[in-house]
């Protein structure tokens, strides 16, 4: 076996002539050359350049395809399982089950945090511990978390958020609620959509699945203002102040409904991990005076 270094002069010997040869130079001009110790450490120094843009070239394609890799991670909530077990007492294991087939993925050791579930008889939606994803079994994810107080414990329910891909075509309202484990279901039972929806959802769909949601609000209305049961209050603040709930409620649009899914999905805290009835949570936005979050 040739040392090192030889190789290393013959791959020089060899850059060198193909140099001089695409110059169509004489023997005698090469021999000049290579006999000019000045010369010799230019080309020495033309290498190491080479050497080091080539280097660097490599590096940032490398630091280009992670970033595209991590580029398509998005934050996400999903509730745990009523599997909560102490590893310790610091540290306590939960799990995560991914809806069968939905294609979502969850990187081991990704990095997670779990947070109390506003409708846990729990007001404070604050963090309860922090960890990674250690094990994956199928659709289950079983999660490590550090807590950090050992007097607050997890419940089922409690909402983890994570990094995880979601193959989305049109990432619109509806895929903003998915991401943050917030459904809707009619005022007569039966939700409006489930994990999987985005996947085969447009811009077309979703304006088509929003009008769906102004006709339960407006249903729901009427057939409230029928039963004259003294729950139609007056609205004193926000955009529908000065009418009648119920009124008011027969008369929304699908920009009224936007606004409301808007701030819903910018505030997720009290929403997150839960079903809702589309037509009494927006009854409550409306007499809590529609706040809204500014649009791009």
């Amino acid at each position: 076996m040739c040392p090192k270094y030889t190789l290393d002069f013959v791959a020089f010997f060899l850059q060198i002539a193909g140099i001089f040869l695409m110059l169509r130079l004489n023997k005698y001009t090469l021999w000049y050359l290579l006999c000019n110790k000045q010369y010799r450490l230019y080309l020495f120094k033309l290498m190491v350049m080479k050497t080091y843009l080539l280097a660097c070239a490599l590096l940032m394609a490398s630091v280009q395809l992670l970033a595209q890799k991590e580029s398509t991670k998005e934050l996400f909530a999903f509730t745990i399982t009523d599997y909560i077990v102490p590893a310790n007492d610091s540290i306590i294991v939960v799990q995560v089950q991914m809806p069968a087939g939905s294609g979502v993925v969850i990187e081991k050791e990704q990095m997670g945090v779990l947070r109390h579930n506003f409708s846990n008889n729990n007001n404070d939606t604050g963090a309860i511990g922090w960890g990674r994803c250690r094990i994956i079994k199928g659709d289950y994810y079983y999660f490590g978390l550090h807590l950090n107080n050992t007097a607050k414990k997890p419940q089922k329910n409690d909402v983890l958020y994570t990094y995880a891909v979601y193959p989305a075509p049109y990432k619109g309202r509806l895929y903003g609620l998915i991401k943050n484990a917030i459904y809707f279901e009619h005022v007569t039972e039966g939700i409006f959509f489930d994990f999987y929806t985005p996947q085969k959802l447009n811009a077309e769909g979703e304006n088509s699945w929003i009008d769906s949601l102004v006709e339960d609000i407006k249903f729901t209305g009427r057939e409230m203002l029928k039963q004259n049961s003294g729950q139609n209050q007056d609205i004193t603040t926000g955009i529908f102040t000065g009418k009648k709930l119920f009124t008011a409620m027969q008369a929304i649009t699908s920009d009224n409904v936007k606004d409301f899914l808007d701030y819903v999905i910018a505030r997720p805290q009290k929403y997150a991990g839960n079903t809702w009835k589309i037509a009494e949570t927006f009854a409550t936005w409306m007499t809590n005076g529609t706040p809204t979050v500014k649009r791009n």
